[in-house]
Order: C-alpha cells, then structure tokens, then sequence
C-alpha cells in the first residue's frame, strides 16, 4: 500500500504471524485432547453424570469434563466452577472445585482437562495411589511450563528443577544439612530471629493497628532460612540489609506459570525477561559474598554446622579436597549453592509463612483447639511463657515432644497444602488405575498431583474440610494422602526445617498473644473462613487472601491454657 511505512508493514505481518499460529496451535491442541479422549475411551458422558453410584455407572463414567469445545476447550466448563468462587482463590484450587462440582468424576480418581491456552492439558489426580506412580513409583521429571519460568531465575541448577545425574549429586550434597538432627542443633541460632520477629508482634499489639500477617513472618522465615544454610543473620527483619529480600520478591513478581487473565499483565510487559535476568544478576552478586566468606572460614566454624557448612564438607570429601582452603574449591560448587540458596529462600519463605497464617487463623476460630495446645506447652516447656525461650534454647530436642503442637500443623498443610506437583508426561508412560486397571495416558499432560484435591478428598479422610488435629494423634490415613511437601525421591529437602520453624515460631507468641484475624465483614469467604488461598498480586505460589490482616494482643496473666 502506497506511503505505508515500512514498521506499520512488518508490524502488521506480526500481527497477522501471529494470529495464524494461534489459530494452528489452537486446532492443534483440540485435535490432540479429541483424538487422546476417542483412542483411549474418556469420553464423559454428560446423560449419566449424575447416575447413583455402582459398578454400572463407575464403567460408564469416564474421567473428562461434558461439553468439550472446538474453540474454548473446557474453559467454559472451568470457568462455570471457578465463577461460585471468591475472585482472588489460587488456580491450586481448581481441580478441588471440579471434585466438588462432579463428585462421580472425582470417584474416578483423575480428570484429564482441556485448560490451552491458558495452561497446558491437564491430568489432574484426586487419587494418592494414582499420585504415588508418578511421583514414587516412578519420578517424573518436573514439567516445562514451571522449568521454563524459573530457568532465568536459577539455570536450572536447584534441587527443585534440576533433573538426573546432576540432581542426585547436589541432592546427596546438601541432604545432610537439612537432617533432623542437625536442624534441631540450630535452633538456638533460630531463636535469635524468631525474638525479633516476637518483638515486633508486641509492638504492634501495643499500638493497637491492623497489619498483614504474612509480610513479617515472610521476613522470619527468610532470616531463619539464612541462619541454617549461612549461618548469620541476612538482616531482612532489622533493616540491615535492605537488599536481598526486596530484589527476591522483585523477580518472583515476575515470574508466571501459567497464561490466565491476572497474568497478562506480566506475560504482556516486553521487559519482563531482561528484567528478571537483571534481578537475578543483583541477586547473585547480593549472596555471592556470603557464600564466599564461608567457603573461606569453612574450617573454623565452631558448634552446629550449616547446611551449607555441612555441604562444604560433603563436596569436600568426594573430591579429595579436605584440608586444603576454601578457594581451591570448584567454581561450580559456588555456583550451585548460589542457586540453590535462591531457591531456598524461594520455596521457604513464604510457603513456611503462608502455613503460619493458617495456623493461627485456625487457632482463633478453634479455641477448644488452642487451649488444648497451650496446656501442651505448659507441661512440656514450663508454666512459665516467658521461660519458654530459654528452655528450647537449651534442649532444643523439647520440639519434637510437642505431638498435638505437630497435629495442629499437619492438620493445618493438609487443608492448606503449598502446592502440587507438575511432572511430565510421555508417549511410553502410562498411569494405571489402582481399583479398575484402566491404563491412562500421560503423552502432552502435565501431570498435577493435586494435594489440595487429594486432601480432601472424602474417599481418605473423613470429614475433610474439618479442622481436627486430634486426627494426627492416633493416624490411620492412607499411607500416600498426605503429601504437603510431596512424597517419593523429589519430596522437598526443607520440610524438616519447615516443621521447625512452625512449631519453634508458635511455641514462643501462642501463650504471650492473641493473633485475632481482622477481616472486614464485606471480605469473602470460601469453605467457612475469610483465610483461603488466594493469588495475592506479585506472588506465584498460594498466599492467605489479602496477607491474613490481624491484630495481636497481649495475652493477660493467668491460666495461659485459657
């Protein structure tokens, strides 16, 4: 076209590039989920949906939402469910929310979902035993869609992503760090962070404001994290540094995986990736020299090892470098910490922190619950509060006496699990169903090990959406029900650390205060309470909807089980 200029040309073949490959890739997709569904009998037959129950209507039933569309695939169908919800709720939940709406599907075990083009096909589980194959039985590797976002962040060099040989090097490398044993020795060290994070509670019970939870017990959790793999203090509570915490929430804020709605704004900023590779190089240069002065007094360090300390020595001794000086060491082993410290200040902070939140917002709406566990700190740590501290700090093993403080966080993670699992699958793997035998398909799904869903799920637990720690006391769940941290090989390295920090962190404030939540009458409410998992902006993982606000209180003098 005449006096067109030459970027409005190009840019419109973009434009029209563009929409051709969504068009392809959109025709693509349905054929493929179409084709799958025919060849392998998964077709949900919407006239017996709701059918009663019985080996008649368990054949008949097949393991796929009704309604399948050529142009929206299930979305229709997801979005019908996710519409009786709050707003905010976390994508986590979804495959909860279809077990809830078709209970004869979720009999079944698994539902395959057409979610593209805002996720990929989906294979999600609400069966522990289905879970457990690709998981335990057979560890699948961990899905492109979470790989492709945090490749930016740690090149794939952490315990979380990495695969293969290179995964069980670094995973025998750090495991002795995060042993039981030795995080138990550093809980001293802990409890020198927790104090300050206790300190600032009483403050604000003594201005008598309403703040977000989360936000400081996500800086706790950080400092504590630093304490166990550093050994000192990253300073993100007192304002010491002012730099790693801020650059860390930076680049999660970034980071996406999936492509619905409330991500666009992310998926569409063109900076987004040099801006994440900028982050992550201020990221490292922030650790590098923490990591590196310990490499250098590795051999000095007196009492409790770090987990880095303890990984020093590991690599060490593989390497037939023990006794020489720390910068003798192989480049790739800074390297690798350095990626693996992101990912644990990644993966812990605010999963630890979201977990809190719940507790105590359990806690409150229980008081026959906290009672109960305040007369459980009296007889196992004193009658007096205020020796508590000194008491754990001296026998730190007094945690692990702690049973029903314990039920109350495994009940807390099996209502409010982090997050499932996304694994890979392939054309020559195949999912076997544990009661019909059926073999299902795996080729072009991700693989989610719903751990919400499974949960609560009412086949394995009874009365699921209750809040009853005493469960735990005399346990008799199925032996693959619980999976908060995941189970199998890739289970997470930290949940030892993480069930430290939860019972150290509310041993010390739920005889001294009063964490009351503070939601607003108008907020919304899903299951019973105002705390859900909700997608908080700037966030990637599942957060207490708006940041759990709360007032504290100081707990008067007295009878501290009342």
């Amino acid at each position: 076209m005449p006096g067109t200029s030459p970027a409005l040309k190009w840019g419109g073949i973009f434009v029209l590039t563009s929409i051709l490959y969504f068009v392809f890739k959109l025709y693509q997709q349905r054929v493929f989920f179409r084709r799958t569904v025919k060849k392998y009998n998964l077709v949900s037959n919407q006239s017996v949906n709701r059918a009663p129950r019985s080996r008649v209507y368990r054949y008949f039933i097949q393991p796929t939402l009704p309604d399948h569309s050529w142009l929206l695939g299930n979305l229709i169908a997801v979005g019908k469910i996710m519409a009786k919800y709050p707003q905010d709720v976390h994508g986590q939940l979804m495959p909860d929310f279809v077990a809830r709406d078709y209970p004869e599907i979720a009999e079944l075990g698994i539902c395959y979902i057409d979610l593209w083009p805002i996720s990929w096909p989906m294979l999600a589980t609400f069966h522990p035993d289905i879970a457990a194959q690709f998981t335990q039985e057979t560890s699948r590797p961990k899905h492109e869609i979470i790989r492709g976002q945090f490749r930016p962040l740690t090149g794939l060099k952490d315990l979380v992503l990495s695969e293969g040989a290179f995964w069980k090097k670094w995973r025998a490398t750090f495991n002795p760090g995060f042993s039981t044993q030795n995080i138990t020795a550093l809980v001293p060290e802990f409890i020198e962070e927790a104090l300050i994070w206790k300190k600032y509670l009483q403050k604000i019970a003594e201005d008598g404001c309403v703040v977000p939870l989360e936000d400081c017990v996500m800086k706790a959790t950080c400092d504590i994290i630093g304490r166990s793999v550093l050994g000192v203090s990253l300073g993100i509570q007192t304002g010491v540094d002012d730099k790693i915490f801020p650059t860390l929430k930076s680049a999660i804020s970034l980071l996406v995986t999936d492509w619905s709605p409330h991500q666009w704004g992310r998926l569409l900023n063109p900076f987004r990736h040099s801006r994440l590779s900028s982050l992550n190089r201020q990221l490292r240069s922030q650790l590098q020299p923490l990591i590196e002065a310990q490499l250098q007094h590795h051999e000095r360090q007196e009492g409790p090892k770090t987990v880095n300390g303890l990984a020093i020595r590991t690599y060490m001794k593989e390497h037939g470098l023990e006794g020489t000086s720390g910068g003798t060491i192989d480049p790739e082993f800074l390297d690798v910490t350095i990626e693996n410290l992101k990912i644990f200040l990644f993966a812990g902070h605010d999963t630890t922190a979201s977990t809190l939140c719940f507790a105590y917002n359990y806690l409150y709406q229980h008081p026959n619950v906290l009672a109960k566990l305040r007369l459980e700190h009296d007889t196992v740590l004193g009658a007096d509060p205020s020796d508590a501290t000194r008491r754990i700090s001296e026998t730190p093993t007094l945690l692990n006496q702690l049973s029903y403080t314990t039920a109350i966080i495994k009940e807390t993670l099996r209502l409010e699990p982090p997050i499932g699992s996304c694994r890979e699958g392939s054309p020559t793997f195949f999912l076997r169903h544990p009661e019909t035998g059926q073999q299902l398909p795996t080729d072009g799904f991700i693989l989610f090990s719903a751990s919400k869903a499974i949960h609560r799920n009412p086949k394995f637990w009874s009365e699921p959406d209750k809040f009853i720690p005493e469960r735990w006391l005399d346990p008799v769940a199925h032996k693959n029900a619980f999976r908060p941290f995941e189970l199998g090989p890739r289970g997470c390295i930290g949940q030892e650390l993480a069930l430290t920090e939860l019972r150290l962190l509310l041993a010390m404030t739920v005889r001294e205060l009063d964490i009351v939540p503070a939601y607003k009458e108008k907020d919304e409410v899903l299951l019973g309470y105002q705390a859900y998992q909700a997608q908080m902006p700037g966030e990637l993982t599942a957060h207490p909807s708006k940041g759990m606000p709360v007032m504290v209180r100081i707990k008067k003098a007295g009878n501290s089980n009342e």
